[in-house]
């Protein structure tokens, strides 16, 4: 633990890291604790100064009790913490480890949501709140109604296709009428007297999905370079229900992909920059896990010359961290996740990331970056 916090200390204030020179009172601990919790986790040292400067703790002995009590006692639902004293550059100093998990949101004994923003910590918004429900699978976004819309903006025939697929039948030859078949396949919602389309049946199924969600759709620009000031070579904006914007980014990644080729024996062997089934791994993550309540933001892919960077709207859900991404399994579109899958658009659940690191591996001996970037979940694939 103590090599844990020097590459803290050393890697300064973030995110996941919070540095205070001295304990703080009882109500600023409190928040902070309650931040971490509702975020992704993270860890408190005490006894370091803003700017990384070590001063050390006078006093240790009674400080495990105190915080133990107070994330016990001061904050909603009770939070178990690890406490750690460590001796470095022969001072004391202490740090307080806050695991994300699942009883989350958590608040104060005041009754008070906090979250954490990059460095600091702030009240959540009500908006901000109702995303803590959702990546804690305590509400699922994708089953929301959408105000306005109704059986009209569901293409029949699609859903018919999927039908087909699925189940060998054909709608129109079901002994029950479309709207309540709808409603049992939760693509349309009773709300009051009204028949509305959910989220999930619009973002599949719908005959104008971006009418009610702008936000679904998945913005890819081409740079003559490695980063955004490079002169843009082209860029496209993907629309349409998510199998489509599945499949047609799928097609201009690879028509802004290069194919170089080598001589093996008297053949010539053909080779993407990327493997292709590792990019569609990621965009069909990024489709079907993708926090769709964020408003005016959109999946985003870049392409460099020397690597390709996918930004998802959201936080990982529930308890997956980066740490334990490889082995975890949450989901924050149970609908969205279900559909995907059965029309074979998801291989395995659980398993896309292992995939994708072992087909990288496989085409260039490279290893994908994940990062959590405030409300942004970035995948970067680089080319040798």
């Amino acid at each position: 633990m103590q090599e844990k916090i020097k590459k803290a200390i050393i890697d300064g204030e973030s995110l996941f890291v919070e540095f205070k020179e001295k304990l703080p009172n009882v109500d600023d601990l409190t928040a902070e604790i309650c931040a971490f919790a509702n975020t992704e986790g993270g860890m408190i040292v005490l006894g370091v100064k803003d700017n990384g400067e070590i001063k050390g703790l006078e006093e240790t002995k009674q400080l495990e009790e105190k915080i133990m009590n107070i994330s016990r006692q001061n904050i909603l639902p009770e939070i178990s913490v690890n406490f750690f004293v460590s001796e470095i550059q022969n001072k004391k100093v202490a740090a307080i480890e806050i695991s994300k998990n699942a009883f989350r949101p958590h608040q104060t004994n005041k009754g008070v949501f906090y979250i954490r923003v990059g460095t600091t910590k702030r009240k959540a918004s009500k908006e901000e709140l109702g995303r803590i429900y959702q990546d804690a699978g305590v509400i699922d976004y994708d089953q929301n109604s959408v105000k306005k819309s109704s059986l009209a903006d569901i293409d029949k025939d699609k859903v018919n296709q999927y039908f087909h697929q699925v189940y060998n039948k054909d709608i129109y030859n079901e002994q029950i009428d479309l709207e309540q078949l709808f409603c049992n396949l939760k693509i349309l919602k009773q709300e009051s007297n009204n028949l509305t389309a959910t989220v999930g049946g619009l973002l599949l199924f719908g005959k104008n999905t971006q009418k009610f969600l702008p936000q679904a759709v998945i913005k890819l620009a081409v740079f003559d370079g490695n980063d955004v000031t490079s002169k843009m070579i082209d860029k496209k904006e993907i629309t349409g229900t998510l199998p489509l914007q599945i499949d047609e980014t799928e097609k201009l990644i690879k028509f802004y992909m290069k194919s170089p080729s080598e001589i093996e024996g008297f053949k010539r062997i053909y080779k993407t920059e990327y493997p292709i089934e590792a990019i569609r791994e990621v965009v069909v993550n990024a489709v079907a896990h993708r926090n769709y309540s964020i408003a005016g933001s959109s999946i985003r892919i870049f392409i460099f010359k020397d690597r390709m960077e996918i930004y998802s709207p959201g936080r990982l859900p529930n308890t997956i961290t980066l740490s334990n991404i490889l082995y975890a399994q949450q989901t924050r579109n149970h609908f969205i996740v279900r559909i995907l899958d059965n029309l074979n658009y998801i291989e395995s659940l659980g398993t896309g990331i292992q995939k994708i690191i072992r087909l990288m591996k496989e085409n260039n001996n490279t290893e994908p970056k994940f990062e959590v970037l405030d409300e942004e979940f970035k995948v970067s694939l680089f080319k040798i």
